[in-house]
């Protein structure tokens, strides 16, 4: 019997209202960062940052410029698109293979109107190609460029659902089919594909790296392992191993997942909900959809119950101690 994906206890949000009761917030967010923090604080909670990732665009990125050419010569049966801003930047990085050859001579107008000439031969060339999105982000890309024909993967938008789109379609034997990859390889995605006879072309665009200064992720990982948060919330599978990775640098491993234990652990969705288990650490809920609005405002509906059945008041004012106690 295979591991179910969602964690056993996933149940909807208690009626209550929605309240961290002034306790500290983990969050690993560095893009949206600002959002999530405004996000637990509206719910009463003190957001502590700790960002995980750094988006590192991927340099003179030949697989791109590979990619459009391809692309353009008719051969690609199909592409995913995994998220917006892969999306937007695999546009930005292959137009300039489609652009007109500019001479010694250009003036910046013409060099600009290259530039809008190749990201409208771009937005062509995904025209004439079969396109599946993973969700409303790389959709709401493809319409920016004027795109419009694409099928879009259902929620929980993993690696499983894609395949089921794709597979949807028809006959897999033989097909060309190219994707975008988010930061790191979907190696399930492309075994499923291949495992149907799809040629599988990967595109990387940008790649997840730890931030520049990890001081606030030290800082956090610390502050979990030492029983000074009590509420975790992850938002990607790269947030969960880069976290891991810098918790080993820091000797706290163990005592990290002894400090999530007796917490609260929230996870947007199954694919972070796989990174957790393969590191040893089990959440406590998935949100009934994988946003970020839904996965806070469960994680302030939940938090209180959780930690009192775990016997953990976690750092919650004294005031609230003794209500939720009374």
């Amino acid at each position: 019997m295979s591991t179910p994906t969602h964690p056993l206890n996933d149940r909807p949000s208690p009626p209550a209202s929605p309240d961290f009761a002034g306790r500290r917030v983990i969050t690993f967010e560095s893009r949206r960062a600002a959002e999530m923090a405004s996000l637990i604080q509206r719910y009463g909670g003190v957001p502590v940052t700790a960002p995980a990732l750094r988006e590192v665009t991927i340099e003179r990125n030949e697989r791109a410029l590979d990619f459009a050419r391809r692309l353009a010569g008719a051969e690609f049966d199909l592409v995913i698109l995994l998220t917006g801003v892969g999306t937007r930047a695999l546009v930005a990085e292959a137009a300039p293979a489609l652009e007109p050859a500019q001479g010694e001579g250009a003036t910046s107008d013409q060099d600009g109107n290259a530039g809008a000439q190749g990201a409208s031969l771009m937005a062509a060339a995904l025209s004439s190609v079969q396109l599946v999105v993973r969700g409303p982000k790389p959709a709401a890309a493809l319409r920016e460029l004027g795109v419009t024909r694409f099928v879009t993967v259902p929620e929980p938008n993993t690696w499983r659902e894609i395949l089921e789109v794709v597979r949807g379609l028809g006959d897999l034997s033989g097909k060309r089919i190219a994707v975008q990859e988010h930061g790191a390889p979907s190696h399930e995605l492309y075994a499923g594909l291949e495992a149907a006879g799809a040629r599988v072309t990967p595109v990387p665009v940008y790649r997840w790296a730890l931030p520049e200064d990890t001081a606030a992720l030290r800082q956090g990982l610390r502050l979990l392992a030492d029983g000074g948060a009590a509420i975790t919330l992850f938002t990607s599978r790269a947030q969960v191993e880069h976290a891991l990775l810098v918790a080993a640098e820091e000797g706290l491993v163990e005592r990290l997942r002894a400090g999530l234990a007796r917490g609260v652990v929230a996870s947007i969705g199954p694919v972070c909900t796989e990174a957790l288990r393969a590191e040893g650490i089990e959440p406590d809920f998935e949100p009934e959809h994988p946003k970020m609005g839904h996965l806070v405002k469960a994680a302030a509906a939940r938090s209180g119950e959780i930690l009192a059945r775990k016997g953990n008041q976690g750092d919650a004012p004294a005031s609230a101690q003794s209500s939720s106690s009374s």
